[in-house]
């Protein structure tokens, strides 16, 4: 008996290492006990199983409850500031040329405009033309507003895994009427090269002239 409450108060522990023998046991452990022994540990051992199952299923439903929580709560907040573009709190950003580079092929990177809101991070398509065998294809791409207004982020990767490879558009203070540049983004297999983008803010009403194109 007392073997047997050792053995049940070892399974609350559940040794981590891989076993074929309950609690992490070894064959000289598992041969050491009876055959009702085994027959009770088992049992205990499956019972604590279902026990954790259902505590990880009530976990895991609680973690999708406060997910989806989240989401509708920064759904609400980006169709408001969609809603009401002012102060900069939503961004247009034109991109205007430039070459996309995967390997050695080479492809043009075609006019678009997207916006983005503030602390917003949006999943985009960059339109692509094959000039030799022209066709056109799509790259995803990600855009990204900081939550404090100070930039925009072109990235080829999803910033979650990746942040350093990126383009900056960082506010210059003309962005009210617009800011022009001209960017490069080096990456390991892809490229962008050269890199033409206009950003202005939505809604915005431009008291002075657009400035002149700048190259950063």
């Amino acid at each position: 008996m007392k073997k047997l409450l050792l053995m049940t108060s070892l399974l609350l522990l559940l040794s981590a290492c891989a076993s074929p023998y309950p609690l992490g046991m070894d064959e000289t452990q598992w041969n050491a006990l009876t055959v009702e022994e085994r027959q009770a540990l088992l049992l205990k051992q499956q019972q604590y199983r279902e026990e954790q199952r259902l505590v990880q299923m009530k976990a895991d439903a609680e973690a999708r409850k406060l997910r989806i929580q989240q989401e509708m709560v920064e759904s609400r907040r980006l169709e408001k500031l969609y809603n009401h573009p002012q102060d900069g709190n939503v961004i247009m950003v034109n991109l205007l040329g430039g070459e996309y580079r995967h390997g050695k092929r080479s492809k043009r990177l075609m006019e678009a405009t997207y916006q983005v809101a503030r602390g917003e991070t949006k999943q985009i398509e960059l339109i692509l033309e094959d000039t030799k065998k022209h066709y056109t294809s799509t790259e995803t791409a990600y855009l990204s507003y900081d939550v404090n207004g100070n930039g925009v982020y072109l990235s080829l990767d999803n910033p979650g895994y990746n942040s350093s490879k990126r383009i900056a558009l960082l506010r210059d203070g003309h962005w009210p009427c617009g800011s022009n540049y001209t960017k490069n983004l080096h990456g390991s297999y892809e490229k962008l090269i050269g890199v033409k983008v206009f950003v202005k803010e939505s809604g915005s009403r431009c008291r002075g002239n657009h400035q002149p194109y700048r190259r950063y």
